[in-house]
């Protein structure tokens, strides 16, 4: 009974220990995240699970090319996931179907069609980011609701871990 008792003790610490582990792991760390709608196609689809790297903000200013999460500024309780295309002091615009940064035409082989409509020109103030989903035709962004506040940004989206046929580095455009 003896035995009983101590093994019983032994696992209730050693679960103790892995939920503290596991919840500031979550908390600080990283997290997972469900993909839902098409706003990311085809480097994101509707119900793929990503890990999020919390901490990589607190070090680095998120980049252009970068695919972050952040709270949606109409919804603060909902997550959106959105490609970074303009960063403190660039200027953003869509015109004739492609993105400019700066005046040049960005070269982004994730996005997914000729892009309808017009944007900007838009130059982006300190504490802010431009976000556009790569599906732009079917994506609520920064050109409908606004440059996105810096503060909101939860993280990178770093990896896709399901289904395990999806499994792999989510795409960035480094220049």
């Amino acid at each position: 009974m003896q035995k009983i008792k101590q093994g019983l003790r032994d696992w209730t610490k050693d679960f103790a220990r892995a939920l503290v582990f596991f919840l500031v792991l979550q908390t600080y760390v990283v997290q997972g995240f469900v993909i839902e709608g098409a706003c990311m196609e085809p480097e994101l689809h509707s119900r793929e699970k990503i890990i999020v790297n919390k901490m990589i903000y607190q070090i680095e200013e998120p980049e252009v090319g970068e695919v972050v999460v952040f709270s949606y500024p109409l919804e603060p309780d909902k997550d959106f996931i959105k490609r970074v295309v303009g960063v403190p002091g660039d200027v953003i615009e869509i015109r004739e179907g492609y993105l400019y940064r700066n005046g040049k035409m960005m070269k982004e082989p994730f996005v997914k069609e000729y892009v309808f409509g017009s944007y900007g020109p838009q130059k982006v103030p300190a504490g802010k980011i431009c976000v556009m989903g790569d599906n732009r035709n079917n994506s609520h962004d920064s050109r409908s609701w606004g440059l996105l506040d810096r503060g909101r940004i939860k993280g990178r989206a770093e990896v896709k871990f399901w289904p395990p046929s999806a499994a792999g580095r989510i795409a960035t455009l480094k220049e």
